[in-house]
C-alpha cells in the first residue's frame, strides 16, 4: 500500500506557518520534523490525526526528544535525525554511513536550512530545507513530501513556501557572486 509523509525541518518558532503546512496535507500518512522545533511539539502533536515522529534539534534542549528516531515506513526504513552530530563533522559521507549502518533505505535530517536530495546506491538521503529560516539562495521556506508507492519506490517532492508576514518582518538572504 502506497503511503505518504510531510518532511519538516528547522522551524525555530514559526508555528503559525508550520500548521499551515500541515493543515494543507492532512492527508499523509505521517509527519517527520527533523528537529529545531522551538515550542511546537505540542502544537504538532495537537493538530494532526496521522503519526508524528520529532528528533532533538541542536536548538531543542529543553524537549525530551530522541536524537534518532528509526521505523518502518510503507515497508522501507527510514531513520531521522537532526544532523549536527553529522554535517557538521563529516558531511553526506557520516550521514551515508549512518544509514548503511543501520539498514536504511532513507535518511532524513535537517540543521541545514537547505533542501538536499541524493541517492547513493539503495540509500535515500533528503533534507526537506527550513520551513521558516532558509539559507538556499531564492530565500523561500520549504518542505517535502516522502511517498512511497505499491512498489516500493521512493519519490521525494519539494515545496516552496512564503509564509504572510507583515512587510519588514523577512529578511532574505542571497549570496553574492562576482
Amino acid at each position: 500500500m502506497s503511503k505518504k509523509a510531510l518532511l519538516i525541518s528547522d522551524s525555530h518558532g514559526s508555528d503559525e506557518g508550520m500548521l499551515e503546512v500541515i493543515k494543507e496535507f492532512d492527508d499523509v500518512d505521517a509527519i517527520f520534523h527533523m528537529g529545531d522545533i522551538a515550542g511546537a511539539k505540542r502544537l504538532i502533536t495537537n493538530n494532526v490525526k496521522c503519526l508524528t515522529y520529532i528528533v532533538r534539534g541542536n536548538t531543542d534542549h529543553d524537549y525530551d526528544l530522541p536524537e534518532t528516531v528509526k521505523i518502518s515506513f510503507a515497508g522501507k526504513t527510514v531513520l531521522a535525525t537532526h544532523g549536527h552530530r553529522y554535517v557538521d563533522y563529516g558531511g553526506i559521507d557520516s550521514l551515508m554511513y549512518l544509514g548503511e549502518e543501520n539498514g536504511a533505505d532513507v535518511v532524513l535530517f535537517g540543521h541545514i536550512h537547505r533542501p538536499f536530495l541524493g541517492k547513493y546506491g539503495d540509500l535515500v538521503i533528503c533534507n526537506p530545507g527550513s520551513i521558516s529560516r532558509p539559507r538556499q539562495r531564492d530565500g523561500m521556506c520549504t518542505f517535502a513530501v516522502l511517498n512511497v508507492d505499491d512498489g516500493g519506490d521512493i519519490d521525494i517532492e519539494f515545496y516552496k513556501y512564503e509564509p504572510e508576514l507583515p512587510e519588514g518582518s523577512r529578511i532574505n538572504m542571497y549570496e553574492i557572486t562576482d
